[in-house]
């Protein structure tokens, strides 16, 4: 008897511990544990960002954000390879902007093809060598925002995708070389039919024996216009030999003061052209 009593007050305890561990609400896997799921929805387009800030750019200046900017776009860049270091690119179809964060290992919640929203007041716009850039204040210029504040601006939307919903890059000549064009700067864009200048069969990407300040510079010409590819050695492709013969490249196009310079997220966006 007292056998069978013990089991039937055991019976009753594992019930009611199951039946109150039921209570618990199930997590909501829609939601992204990653962001401020609070961030609605974008009222701002990237290229009213740069034109709305152009001459604090222009002049490689700084300024806050104060107004309820928000900024929807997809990654389209970032520092998955190692070569892009604490920043991704976003892209809306009115243009590209980068996104500074003072962290490593971005990709790892900004995907490439991941949709976002960003909240821009609080934050800086800046141009860091005319460059349009979204980020923290450092030493009275545009800088990276903290990794802490970062999550409290950006509400992710779904889920990654290899079509990067829409967004295309800009296929681009030697015509697109203008100050006008370097004014809109970064851009998503495509290299068609062009090639390394150092690509010989020998030369790598970024070998440390060539290096200044880790950063190895490649070249291709458009016309009579020099582009500068700045590869670091922490790249996951740094060892490997660079290709020859004529390529598509795709990738986001910059600029460092007069200097054309193209941002290269990783070696499957090139292409080789079989002529």
């Amino acid at each position: 008897m007292k056998t069978l009593k013990y089991l039937f007050i055991l019976g009753v305890a594992l019930f009611t511990a199951t039946a109150c561990m039921n209570d618990f609400d199930e997590p909501d896997f829609e939601q992204p544990p990653f962001g401020n799921n609070e961030i609605g929805a974008a009222n701002t387009t990237i290229a009213e960002i740069k034109a709305k800030y152009a001459s604090v750019i222009s002049s490689s200046s700084v300024a806050e954000v104060t107004e309820d900017i928000i900024v929807e776009g997809v990654v389209i860049a970032n520092d998955e390879s190692g070569n892009i270091y604490k920043q991704f690119v976003i892209d809306d179809g009115t243009g590209s902007i980068i996104v500074g964060v003072n962290d490593v290992g971005l990709y790892a919640v900004m995907a490439r093809g991941q949709k976002i929203i960003l909240n821009c007041k609080g934050l800086h716009v800046g141009g860091y060598g005319n460059l349009a850039q979204i980020g923290g204040l450092y030493n009275g210029s545009i800088g990276r925002m903290s990794k802490t504040t970062f999550p409290k601006h950006v509400k992710l939307v779904g889920k990654p995708s290899a079509d990067y919903h829409g967004i295309e890059p800009q296929t681009i000549d030697a015509d697109f070389f203008t100050s006008a064009n370097k004014a809109t700067l970064p851009r998503y864009v495509r290299l068609s039919n062009v090639h390394f200048e150092e690509g010989n069969g020998i030369n790598m990407y970024a070998p440390e024996n060539e290096a200044y300040n880790n950063v190895v510079e490649r070249k291709i010409k458009l016309g009579k216009t020099n582009i500068l590819f700045r590869f670091s050695t922490y790249a996951d492709f740094a060892n490997e030999v660079l290709p020859q013969g004529n390529i598509d490249i795709v990738g986001v196009l910059t600029r460092y003061r007069d200097y054309w310079q193209f941002m290269l997220s990783s070696t499957n966006d090139i292409t080789p052209v079989n002529n």
